[in-house]
């Protein structure tokens, strides 16, 4: 097994694996598990091959997911030529590392509620992985220029209740959010689209997703019930309050002033 994929089958701590990858041939290591690709079609054409793993690219983060498991990810990045409007935080932990003996730069920002501040720059090396927070630290890559372009490597130990936040990059203020977990996001459109029908189970099924443990589909629902029955939905306060999510408790302290 590729002692990269080693370190993420099991619970080792992010800490832990940027002390072992200090001193692990990072460049090797990667090709390894890009050569064991499951690219569907094997063959010799190299342009097929090449038109097969652009087909597995996540198109919106323009990343290549090299290694996933139930407790993280492995994946590599070039950065983007032109620079983004938006920045995106990432839920969870990330380890950022060099390869091929080039170096990257990253602006890191602290994060706040409703806005960012920038923190500092860092160069990261080969050998020299950056450990990154996602709650507290947001961290955005430069983009490739004519003259220099490396690959960014990235460990990602994800937390699925977090939200990603989206900031205006040059006001540094926060735009827009949505769930990182994939259920979640599902369940906020179903409810949204329930809705906008006026379906007349809608209720019913509020009551349940009450009980969801992200905090924006606990809300969502908490506001369709209100919607229908603004005694009934004062039984659920504590429920909520149960969640601890300081963003939760913000929203229903200005629901109970509100009221």
């Amino acid at each position: 097994m590729n002692k990269l994929s080693e370190l993420l089958s099991e619970q080792i701590s992010p800490e832990a694996i940027a002390d072992a990858i200090k001193t692990m041939d990072m460049t090797w290591h990667v090709r390894q598990l890009f050569d064991a690709l499951p690219v569907h079609g094997n063959t010799s054409d190299d342009n097929v091959r090449r038109a097969a793993l652009l087909g597995i690219v996540n198109v919106a983060t323009h990343h290549l997911t090299l290694h996933c498991t139930e407790y993280g990810n492995l994946s590599v990045q070039i950065p983007q030529g032109s620079t983004a409007s938006s920045l995106y935080s990432v839920p969870g932990c990330t380890l950022l590392f060099a390869m091929n003996d080039q170096s990257f730069t990253v602006d890191l920002y602290n994060v706040f509620d409703d806005h960012l501040a920038l923190k500092e720059r860092a160069v990261v090396r080969e050998g020299q992985p950056l450990l990154i927070e996602g709650p507290h630290t947001l961290f955005d890559c430069h983009p490739c220029t004519q003259d220099h372009c490396a690959i960014v490597g990235s460990l990602n130990w994800p937390d699925r209740t977090a939200d990603i936040s989206v900031f205006d990059r040059e006001s540094l203020r926060k735009i827009a959010w949505f769930p990182h977990d994939e259920s979640a996001a599902r369940f906020l459109v179903s409810l949204e689209l329930l809705e906008a029908t006026q379906d007349p189970g809608l209720g019913k099924i509020a009551e349940e997703l009450i009980y969801h443990y992200h905090p924006a589909v606990a809300w969502k629902a908490f506001q369709v019930i209100h919607h229908l029955s603004p005694q009934a939905a004062t039984h659920y306060v504590p429920l909520l309050r149960q969640l601890d999510n300081p963003h939760l408790d913000g929203l229903l302290d200005q629901w109970s002033q509100a009221a």
